[in-house]
C-alpha cells in the first residue's frame, strides 16, 4: 500500500510517500481502509519533532474516514470516521490506503448518513 512516512522528525521535508506493507491488525484490532483523511494541525507539529510523543519511523495522521474491511463481523463494511488518541503519534496514522485501529468505539465513530 501507500502511505505518506518520516524516519526523521524536524522538517516537512522528511516526508516521503512510499509503498509499506500492509497492516496487520492485532487481536480487538480492525483494519480501515483510508477513503478520506485530513492534514490536522498536530500533523505538522508531529513531524516537526514538537509532539512528545511522537516516535519514529511513522505515518502521520490524525482524521480519517473509511470503510472496516477486516474484524469483527458486527462491524465489517461499516463505514467510519475517528480521530485522536495515539494515532499518527505512537501508532501509524491515516496518511496511508489503510490504516489498524483498536476496536473500541473510541478509536472510531459509525459515519452517519447524509
Amino acid at each position: 500500500m501507500r502511505a505518506l512516512k518520516f524516519y526523521q522528525t524536524g522538517s516537512l521535508n522528511n516526508l516521503h510517500i512510499e509503498e509499506v506493507p500492509l497492516p496487520s491488525p492485532r487481536p480487538g484490532e480492525v483494519l480501515v481502509q483510508i477513503k478520506a483523511a485530513a492534514v490536522n494541525p498536530s500533523d505538522i507539529k508531529s513531524v516537526q519533532g514538537k509532539m512528545h510523543e511522537t516516535t519514529v519511523p511513522r505515518i502521520p495522521g490524525r482524521d480519517f474516514a473509511g470503510t472496516i474491511v477486516q474484524g469483527p463481523g458486527e462491524v465489517l463494511g461499516q463505514s467510519v470516521f475517528g480521530s485522536g488518541g495515539n494515532l499518527g503519534f505512537g501508532r501509524d496514522g491515516s496518511h496511508a490506503e489503510f490504516v489498524a485501529l483498536p476496536g473500541s468505539p473510541c478509536s472510531f465513530a459509525e459515519k452517519p448518513e447524509f
